[in-house]
């Protein structure tokens, strides 16, 4: 070091000694290190532990509710479809929903179709004919129950094509002929399909569409002679998910999945935190009662966050309940805590890309809605669900009873009031929809009543399928409901 250079850094230190003698310290400082004793540091550290627990079982919870839902597809289709093996066909609905469906929150909109695909064994090939003049998609979900993908008349229009559906360990071209891969994040997938039909009389033409998909192997798919291996059902079947009875089953049984189909790269660090407790693919639950003890605290702990969630994590406006734009898909504000909550709520939850649902527990005033009572919910011409322009998007509106968050039969046998419908439009463009027990007096207004369920209290639900920026982005409020006056009887 030259002699210049020593006597410019004994300046700067000097400068910098008058600075502190002149300041008064700080009373708060990043670098301090706070006094603590040790019991003290022992119980923040058992914090520590406890919430990486919670935060553990948060990201468990949709792989074991997808790990349970392979098992009731394979269950369910081998014992009553009576088939050897379900894997990697679809099964689809060809009746609608109705008061005797069990599943919660059913819609009369769309006939579904369903299968799993273990990629392990290879890529696959799903083939859609032309769906000329009406919505359909096939949501892809991966082992967390996030959407990753879709195939629909919003993503590839509505001409036929066949697309390559691989896994994440895929290498190579597609074949010709495919219009485009499907790139799957995980080993296990299932797919939902669905297809709208209008009215009873047009369910027929969608029986011709479920009949015309095919999914098959890509080796069948460019010989069909070929013989392509499956998962065996068996191996599913061997430990049943729907007889967990503590969280230490369940997180066993989520480890065993996780590490089947390993997290995406991005999640590591978030992963790694929790691995330390016992959580996540390759760990192990602790046996010693004090890491027991931790994970039965972070389970509880993650009960009560998916609790508070359930409440709050909704905005309110008008009594309808608005989705937020990042439910069922990665990212987005308390993402882990919020997927959690969406899947136990509403398992395969869609994108908003597809289709936004609004969900009223009660009118505009916040009173319980009663088919004892009358209600209009009138849209001003501009308050008419948007849907996108040049598409075949729609919207519909259904009522359920507020314990089941299902249909409740009625005389009329009408459970739904559709924009496909014949609806009447009053004078100035606007749309008043009638909700009550009873058939409004007037017969003129039947195309436009939903009849109430006759149940101590009913809840309605506004779907929106493939809507304009409005309601993808989450700036459409649906107008509230409204009780009509006894006086106006």
């Amino acid at each position: 070091m030259t002699r210049t250079m020593v006597c410019l850094c004994l300046l700067i230190a000097l400068l910098l000694a008058r600075v502190s003698a002149a300041e008064p310290a700080p009373t708060w400082s990043p670098l301090r290190i706070a006094p603590m004793d040790l019991r003290e540091a022992e119980r923040l550290k058992e914090e520590a532990a406890v919430r990486r627990a919670e935060l553990g079982y948060l990201y468990a919870i949709p792989a074991f509710l997808h790990l349970r839902q392979r098992y009731q597809f394979a269950h369910n289709t081998i014992t009553y479809q009576k088939v050897d093996n379900p894997f990697g066909r679809f099964f689809v609905v060809r009746q609608p929903a109705g008061p005797e469906t069990q599943d919660t929150m059913p819609n009369q909109d769309t006939l579904y179709g369903a299968t799993f695909l273990d990629l392990d064994f290879g890529p696959y090939v799903l083939s859609v004919p032309g769906i000329l003049d009406r919505y359909y998609a096939f949501n892809f979900i991966d082992a967390y129950f996030y959407n990753f993908d879709f195939v629909s008349s919003r993503t590839d229009g509505a001409a036929a094509g066949d697309y390559l559906i691989v896994g994440p360990a895929w290498k190579g071209a597609a074949p010709a002929g495919i219009r485009r891969v499907v790139h799957a994040p995980t080993r296990w997938i299932n797919v939902y399909q669905r297809i709208h039909f209008r009215d009873a009389m047009d369910i027929a033409n969608v029986h011709r569409l479920q009949d015309s998909i095919q999914l098959r192997p890509l080796a069948v798919y460019l010989d069909k002679t070929a013989v392509a291996a499956q998962p065996d059902p068996k191996e599913v079947l061997t430990a049943n998910p729907l007889s967990v009875r503590n969280p230490r089953e369940m997180l066993t049984m989520a480890n065993a999945y996780m590490t089947m189909n390993p997290p995406p790269v991005e999640d590591r660090a978030l992963v790694d935190s929790f691995k330390a407790v016992g959580i996540g693919p390759g760990a192990s639950l602790p046996a010693d009662a004090a890491g027991v003890d931790i994970i039965m605290k972070g389970a509880e702990q993650a009960q009560k966050t998916i609790a508070s969630l359930y409440l709050t994590a909704l905005e309110t406006r008008h009594g309808w309940q608005l989705p937020r734009t990042d439910m069922g898909v990665r990212g987005g504000e308390s993402a882990v805590p919020l997927h959690a909550m969406t899947q136990i709520r509403s398992i395969g939850y869609n994108a908003a890309k597809e289709a936004v649902y609004y969900l009223a527990l009660t009118d505009q005033r916040g009173e319980a809605l009663t088919p004892g009572d009358r209600y209009v919910l009138k849209f001003e011409k501009d308050q008419i669900p948007p849907v996108a322009r040049n598409t075949p998007g729609f919207w519909s509106l259904v009522a359920y009873d507020s314990e089941r968050f299902g249909f409740v039969k009625n005389d009329a046998r009408k459970y739904v009031v559709r924009s496909s419908d014949k609806l009447v439009y009053d004078q100035d463009g606007s749309l008043t929809l009638h909700v009550q027990k009873e058939p409004p007096a007037n017969p003129e207004k039947l195309p436009n009543w939903l009849p109430a369920p006759d149940r101590p209290q009913f809840v309605m639900m506004l779907r929106v399928f493939q809507g304009d920026g409005f309601v993808v982005e989450g700036r459409y409020t649906p107008p509230g409901i409204v009780k009509v006056p006894r006086s106006l009887d």
